[in-house]
């Protein structure tokens, strides 16, 4: 079901029309979204959500900057050397590599640093210029950061589309902390550091507002470039477009209509409340089985054939 099947399939059993007021479709578009979170964030539901990217590193580069849906990585994957890199917490990282150009060589840890809203810090002292791939984007682009010194600046400008426009006057910028717009973005927003083509720092995809990646360290510091996959988690992104369909399976959609009537039924303190908070539980309850029978649920060690013949024990 796409996402204005479910928002009609709400409508009809509530028994509002299929085209009511604004206040009615922004409320229902909001609770179908809240019940897709709700779903797809309850233990259990790691299966549909789990994704993967690839990222190449640099010589003598020990952090990365990934995608903005990681939500939680789960492996980084070595394909050349066989090696599935071993994760450790940013604390172990910081007390066991204080100056990460010490050692270089293939590494084997990984350690998360976190969401941050720029995919590069400025390389010096510098302005900062944001521009767009879309004419439509002319709201305000917001900045905050440090100064040299260590000095915080706010700053904000009128966009002005496919042109660029310095973001505030100031031209000692050494650290961006947030990167947001007062509209979701039209085309891709780009800051760029310097100029209009000047390195890029961080981008804003279309529909969003903020920069936003998940950052990475890995040890020891690349020698080399080579191709790491990162198997994830991706956040859950809100349906917008009306043919947009969730994550969901085929046979679970309507479990989000559900869940929005019976938030509906809430809101309006209606007597029909207990009867879909029921079938609620229940579609959530079926989900959470359906998703754990994807494996055949037989538990034991995996076969794994003799690397010496068919004579030899698996493993050998």
């Amino acid at each position: 079901m796409t996402f204005a099947d479910l928002q009609k399939n709400v409508y009809r059993k509530t028994a509002y029309a299929d085209s009511p007021a604004t206040e009615v479709v922004t409320r229902v578009k909001s609770f179908l979204n809240e019940t897709y979170r709700r779903v797809l964030g309850l233990p259990g539901m790691e299966y549909l959500r789990q994704t993967s990217t690839t990222f190449a590193s640099v010589a003598a580069t020990a952090e990365y900057s990934l995608p903005r849906d990681i939500q939680r990585i789960i492996s980084v994957r070595d394909a050349v050397n066989s090696l599935t890199l071993v994760g450790k917490p940013w604390s172990w990282y910081t007390a066991n590599v204080p100056d990460p150009t010490d050692l270089s060589g293939i590494p084997e840890v990984w350690c998360p640093i976190g969401q941050v809203a720029v995919s590069a810090q400025p390389s010096d002292a510098s302005k900062v210029y944001v521009d767009s791939t879309a004419a439509g984007d002319t709201g305000s682009c917001y900045v905050e950061g440090l100064r040299t010194g260590g000095y915080p600046f706010a700053s904000t400008v009128t966009m002005n589309g496919v042109t660029a426009v310095q973001v505030g006057a100031f031209t000692d910028i050494i650290s961006i902390t947030k990167f947001y717009l007062s509209a979701a973005a039209v085309g891709t927003v780009t800051l760029n550091e310097d100029a209009e083509a000047g390195t890029e720092l961080a981008r804003i995809q279309i529909g969003k507002t903020q920069g936003r990646y998940f950052r990475v360290a890995l040890w020891p510091t690349p020698a080399s470039a080579l191709t790491y996959t990162v198997d994830y988690q991706r956040s859950v992104p809100d349906m917008i477009i009306d043919n947009d369909e969730p994550l969901l399976p085929e046979d679970f959609h309507w479990l989000l209509s559900s869940g929005a009537r019976m938030m509906e039924y809430e809101l309006q303190d209606d007597r029909r409340f207990p009867a879909a908070k029921s079938e609620y539980d229940k579609g959530v309850r079926d989900l959470k089985w359906f998703v754990a029978q994807q494996a055949d649920g037989r538990d034991g060690p995996v076969p794994v054939a003799s690397n010496l013949g068919p004579w030899y024990p698996a493993g050998a």
